[in-house]
């Protein structure tokens, strides 16, 4: 048995699904509405607004809620100002281009907009798309979405980390849980508008602590479908993650394989009727037309700006998922990469390939490393053995040498001196990520990069730009000027960026 499972077995009172009257069980749910709360709050606040692939998506929720369509020919007046971005006909009908599902997520939000109206608050929400000021309600909708995975992120930790004891594993997975709300482009990206990743992640999330449950023989896999399922509706890539976790249930676990196909029958079915009567086929062109996917002769600088442009750069923009390989080189040296976990060390790398081959790799306008966000779960979750070396570490050294010797994960083959100088490297990374983010989230000027001085779309080669690098664009913006508003809410138009100062 690996190393993980018998701390689980050891740990298994102490997660989620606890009886009630349980102190830990009861602590462990008073700190993830903590999260939610933390990270709905500073997520709902942060000013920088973005907008371009979502211009859509709060309109088409509140055709949903008001129409009961996907449909946007009541919104037609919009359409000459923006020259049908986003958008895809049908004979004499007007229907979003991009995934329809990740409207759903801003349907309560719309409901709620709508009965505040009802009470004399605001302007109604069909009123709010026609004036093209929706992009608070895109940002409240996947603030909420963005908080809700960090919930699933905790829960996920807990389960997969074996610190003990419970308190201090609860703990450490408040930690991950944070550092991936502000560290990653979950707070940069997903929280911004209403992307197709905010919904993916959380999809992602929920299949991963479906299938970490379902390994420990708890229910799951029913669960992991309908969540893979649901994954695929938002964001047509995660089909790799459907594949690939679909491969290894049929592999390793075949008697569970129709639990997880009925699971996932469920979104396909509602996917496939709904554009049957929208578009007419099974799937929308955006799913079936490969968006300029192909292998060419750019692909290597693609692979490589994927990972280390100023401006798209992983590796640059988000250094803690170094963590994921550390996390994936403990597990193999501890015994424990079983299929589950080359799965899911499989799937980054197929990711990053797919991504590479999309003719704008780049993701066009955006804060770093976008195309990547949809990861984040997978990459948490790879990194959780490092997670638990980092922990184990630190105990050991309150131990002493001898402690030290006989920490679990690991501390072996790595000279005293070199702990702390490890661990400072990860001090490090977690406080460059979280300077690089919080510019993505709040500073005006780290998302005009993009069209200032020059479009990105039009000119790639400043993706290399070395002495305007994205990730200091907005720092740099403050500190020399031109003082621009940069913490002015909702200050970015529809697509693209004002090329003057906002008065």
């Amino acid at each position: 048995m690996t190393n993980a499972g018998v701390g689980q077995m050891e740990a298994g009172r102490d997660l989620p699904g606890a009886a009630p009257e349980d102190a830990g069980a009861r602590r462990r749910w008073f700190t993830a509405a903590i999260l939610l709360v933390v990270v709905f709050v500073v997520d709902e606040a942060s000013p920088l607004g973005m907008t371009a692939d979502s211009m859509r998506a709060v309109a088409v929720a509140v055709a949903i809620v008001h129409f009961h369509t996907i449909g946007l020919d009541h919104f037609r007046l919009l359409f000459p100002k923006t020259h049908f971005y986003g958008l895809s006909t049908v004979g004499h009908h007007v229907y979003p281009l991009f995934p329809w599902g990740d409207s759903l997520f801003a349907v309560p939000w719309v409901v709620a907009y709508d009965v505040a109206h009802k009470l004399g608050v605001g302007e109604g929400s069909v009123a709010m798309v026609n004036s093209t000021h929706d992009w608070p309600l895109q940002v409240v909708s996947m603030s909420a979405v963005v908080a809700v995975t960090t919930v699933v992120v905790y829960f996920i930790a807990l389960r997969a980390l074996t610190i003990r004891p419970a308190a201090r594993r609860s703990r450490w997975a408040a930690g991950v849980a944070l550092a991936f709300a502000f560290a990653t482009p979950a707070w940069s990206t997903a929280s911004r508008s209403l992307w197709q990743h905010g919904p993916s992640i959380l999809c992602l999330s929920i299949a991963l602590l479906c299938a970490l449950r379902a390994r420990d023989g708890l229910r799951g896999w029913t669960g992991m479908g309908l969540a893979l399922g649901f994954a695929y509706m938002m964001r047509p890539t995660d089909a790799l993650v459907v594949a690939i976790l679909g491969l290894w249930v049929l592999l390793a676990h075949p008697r569970q394989a129709l639990r997880v196909i009925a699971g996932g029958a469920v979104p396909a079915a509602i996917l496939v009727g709904v554009d049957l009567v929208a578009y007419h086929q099974v799937l929308t062109p955006y799913f079936t037309e490969g968006q300029g996917f192909a292998v060419s002769g750019t692909m290597a600088t693609a692979l490589a700006g994927n990972l280390i442009s100023p401006a798209r750069g992983l590796l640059l923009f988000c250094p803690l998922v170094l963590l994921s390989a550390a996390g994936v080189v403990l597990r193999r040296r501890g015994g424990g990469l079983d299929g589950f976990w080359v799965a899911l060390t499989a799937i980054p790398v197929a990711h990053w390939v797919v991504i590479s081959a999309f003719k704008h790799w780049w993701a066009g306008d955006t804060y770093g490393p976008r195309l990547f966000t949809d990861m984040l779960p997978l990459l948490v979750v790879l990194a959780l053995p490092a997670v638990d070396w980092l922990a184990g570490v630190r105990r050991a050294r309150r131990l002493g040498a001898h402690g030290a010797a006989r920490s679990r994960l690991g501390g072996e083959g790595h000279r005293p001196g070199t702990r702390p100088v490890l661990i400072g490297l990860c001090g490090l990374a977690l406080v460059w990520s979280l300077f690089v983010e919080v510019q993505g989230a709040t500073l005006r000027s780290a998302w005009c990069w993009n069209n200032e001085p020059t479009d990105v779309d039009a000119h790639p080669s400043k993706l290399w730009a070395w002495s305007d690098p994205q990730f200091l664009r907005g720092v740099r913006q403050v500190v020399s000027g031109p003082r621009y508003h940069e913490l002015t809410r909702d200050s970015v138009d529809l697509y693209g960026c004002p090329t003057e100062p906002l008065g």
